[in-house]
């Protein structure tokens, strides 16, 4: 008898939604968060529970996204959003890495 086994319903956003609407492949989620590409992967197909830490990252990563919208947050890039899930704030990390709240440069005067 074959295994019918269906995918876990995530605890996160949909992952694929999220990690597109930040801009990231697969392979720069799972840098994000630090887990194997081969893990972020199966997250993303339900075949893994997420981690609980990894769930509150996403889930951080998430209210980013509805609060700032996605342009500020692609500027960042995947070092800044591992600055962001560190503590730092959006506003912050725009401004270290000389962005504008848009994730636009900022024009020097």
């Amino acid at each position: 008898m074959a295994s019918t086994r269906e995918p876990r319903r995530s605890v996160v956003p949909d992952l694929v939604e999220l990690r597109e609407s930040l801009g990231l492949t697969q392979r720069e989620a799972a840098m994000l968060l630090e887990v194997a590409i081969n893990t972020w992967a199966r997250w993303e197909r339900g075949e893994l529970g997420v981690h609980p830490e990894r769930a509150r990252q996403m889930r951080r990563l998430q209210q980013l996204v509805e609060r700032y919208g996605q342009s500020p947050l692609w500027g960042l890039g995947v070092a800044g959003l591992r600055d962001v899930l560190d503590g730092m704030t959006v506003p912050e990390a725009l401004d270290v890495r000389g962005l504008d709240r848009y994730g636009a440069l900022k024009r020097v005067s």
